[in-house]
């Protein structure tokens, strides 16, 4: 799923290519894409510019089946058992069998679906650019409850204790029960694009918005802890590993801060725009950017390590799976990538 768990934390909890990784399998689509790749079981899937939805062997790069929307996917799908959600520019939201790309039903919101869906206890959860936060049944996608906000929902909730969290272009983070209960909002004076993570061992959610600003909230309370201004755009979700807080802002600026302080450890600049969210795997991050590279950054120090020319720019996030290394660029490639002194055991 988007960000590699339900708390988005974007630790995907494997090693990825600690050196500067060999291309395994290239797939050419016809467009590219801003939804970021996901894996499951044998295979990889992948929204695209163009309305496709596209199922891959994640060992070989060859297509299983596609599925036509009406317009774009920016939504990164989900994926739960034999089922695939994700979002689509047409405003609908698809449930989809995973193996076989059949269709299995729809619902229709009132404007784009540009957020990631989160599954849980039966139900997708995703917002909508029609202002509107959804629950639905995930077998047959009935209308559970809405919750409306007072902007657009392009944010992907986070999921802990039976409780989402997520942001609204209203400038407001909301905590909400799975029954639709709104528990508390806080205002963080811009837009929130990004996706919150929440860290369960501190009782803590970190989120960044458009103003620049990260904040540290706490979950029960949703008072503010501390905050970091970057002095540019938070598109991109922040990822926890350990004490870290690692985000990007727009202006190509990569910071690591201090969970409890919110104080600096580190700061890389890739001198380039960066909309990508980082990707953690064992002691690297990998995130890309608009320049066409992809970086891997040491978490400890945030030296570069490597970076790769993708040959276009990186706009989605990169996903981690097995030592295999996904990533999608804006010219249609979707690339798997692996250490060439230590190939993965597929």
């Amino acid at each position: 799923m988007f960000r590699a768990d339900e708390q988005r934390s974007g630790d995907f909890q494997v090693k990825g290519p600690q050196k500067k990784p060999e291309i395994i399998w290239r797939y050419h689509a016809d467009v590219g894409a801003s939804s970021s790749p996901v894996s499951s079981g044998n295979l990889l899937f992948s929204g695209r510019f163009d309305g496709l939805m596209l199922a891959l062997n994640k060992m070989t790069g060859e297509e299983q089946w596609r599925f036509v929307t009406q317009a774009g996917i920016f939504s990164t799908p989900a994926v739960a058992e034999e089922q695939i959600f994700f979002g689509s520019d047409d405003k609908n939201i698809y449930a989809l069998n995973k193996f076989t790309g059949s269709f299995l039903w729809s619902f229709e919101t009132q404007d784009k679906v540009f957020a990631s869906p989160l599954v849980a206890k039966d139900r997708v959860f995703v917002g909508s650019l029609d202002h509107s936060f959804y629950a639905l049944d995930r077998h047959s996608g009935d209308l559970k409850w809405q919750i409306k906000t007072g902007g657009q929902v392009d944010s992907s909730a986070a999921f802990a204790d039976d409780k989402l969290y997520f942001g609204s272009d209203d400038g407001l983070l909301y905590a909400v029960t799975i029954d639709g209960e709104v528990l508390w909002t806080m205002d963080t004076g811009a837009a929130i694009d990004a996706s919150p993570v929440v860290d369960q061992e501190d009782d803590m959610l970190y989120v960044g918005n458009d103003a620049g600003v990260l904040f540290a909230v706490d979950l029960q309370t949703g008072e503010p802890v501390w905050l970091f201004e970057s002095g540019s755009r938070m598109f991109a979700s922040p990822a926890l590993k350990n004490q870290q807080i690692i985000f990007a802002a727009t202006d190509g600026r990569v910071f690591a801060l201090n969970k409890e302080s919110g104080e600096p450890f580190w700061q890389f600049d890739a001198q380039a725009t960066i909309f990508s969210s980082p990707a953690i795997a064992g002691e690297q991050i990998y995130i890309g950017a608009m320049d066409g590279y992809l970086y891997a950054l040491d978490i400890n120090n945030g030296e570069q390590k490597w970076r790769l020319d993708s040959g276009w720019a990186i706009f989605a996030s990169p996903f981690v799976d097995n030592g295999v290394l996904y990533i999608s660029s804006d010219d249609g490639d979707l690339l798997g990538l692996v250490d060439p002194s230590s190939p993965p055991l597929l």
